[in-house]
């Protein structure tokens, strides 16, 4: 138990927080929660949060660009909206699907973001005219979790099953339907050569590696505790997910190697900081978590 590397707890949400992000400085984590806003915390400490009255129903998931000067948020209400981060402006709304949005990604580049619903779609976007580029429907029910690769190459997909397809043009380049409950959450390695899948209530982490120029099953870890959400450190060797409590993994071990505990309630998000020094944690008992990831494990 980790509840020593409790920096602070962030209080704010009246309902519970969903979703996570950390400013590619840094400067900011965002936050969105199931009582339709966004907050924007400063950190390090979490002073001065600024709230956004975002979405009419929960804000599923939130992404900065790399420019750290926008963020793009997904909503129950369907929509895809784009928030100016100087003022918290709103300065795009998209009616981008026929059912709940539940997750949003942006390209490296910035020039393309991706959202994934309910109505069985992904729908990829030109930030610089908001017009819907192409709409790929990979034959998987809703989509429930999304990550695009660090080469912008490879969109990962996942709900009843994990599909792999390729970014131009949605062509499938792989697909796995080996599943009981589905896939709660996708993370691509900073390197892009692996990707975590973590699959909620079968309790168990797989991982994909796409390094040789195939996609193959590397193996599973498995985890007496639910994983709803996965991330890796910007340096790749370790891994955090959420459950019940947030847990630390050694990518080469493939072993556990913290526990942080305090949330009173399930985990839905983990964001780490840009310079991997700190870990945010968001939960349904309506807190975000901040915990110290200084310390060399």
């Amino acid at each position: 138990m980790n509840a020593n590397k409790l920096i602070k707890t962030l209080e704010g949400h009246s309902d519970g927080v969903l979703t996570l992000a950390f400013s590619p400085c840094g400067k900011f984590l965002a936050s969105g929660s199931a009582d339709n806003t966004i907050k924007l915390w400063e950190m390090p400490d979490g002073l001065n949060a600024k709230a956004i009255q975002a979405h009419d129903g929960n804000v599923n998931c939130v992404a900065f660009f790399p420019d750290g000067n926008s963020l793009v948020s997904a909503g129950w209400d369907k929509t895809v909206k784009i928030w100016t981060v100087a003022d918290c402006s709103n300065r795009r709304v998209l009616d981008a699907h026929d059912s709940c949005v539940n997750r949003v990604a942006v390209s490296g580049d910035g020039v393309i973001f991706v959202s994934a619903a309910d109505d069985q779609t992904i729908k990829l976007w030109n930030d610089k005219t908001g017009l819907l580029l192409t709409a790929l429907k990979p034959v998987m029910g809703d989509v429930k979790a999304l990550a695009l690769s660090p080469n912008g190459a490879m969109i990962a997909a996942g709900g009843t099953e994990l599909k792999f397809l390729d970014f131009r043009d949605g062509t499938l380049l792989k697909a796995n339907s080996d599943y009981i409950y589905g896939v709660s959450a996708l993370a691509f390695s900073p390197d892009g050569r692996r990707l975590a899948a973590a699959l909620g209530m079968e309790k168990k982490l797989e991982l994909w590696n796409i390094s040789a120029g195939e996609i193959a099953l590397e193996g599973a870890l498995k985890d007496p505790d639910r994983l709803n959400c996965a991330v890796f450190e910007p340096d790749g060797k370790h891994l955090f997910t959420g459950g019940s409590a947030i847990k630390k993994w050694n990518m080469e071990s493939g072993l556990a190697v913290e526990t942080f505990e305090g949330h009173s309630n399930e985990i839905c998000s983990v964001a780490v900081s840009p310079d991997g020094k700190m870990i945010a944690s968001a939960s349904s008992d309506k807190t975000i978590k901040l915990w110290d990831n200084s310390g060399a494990v």
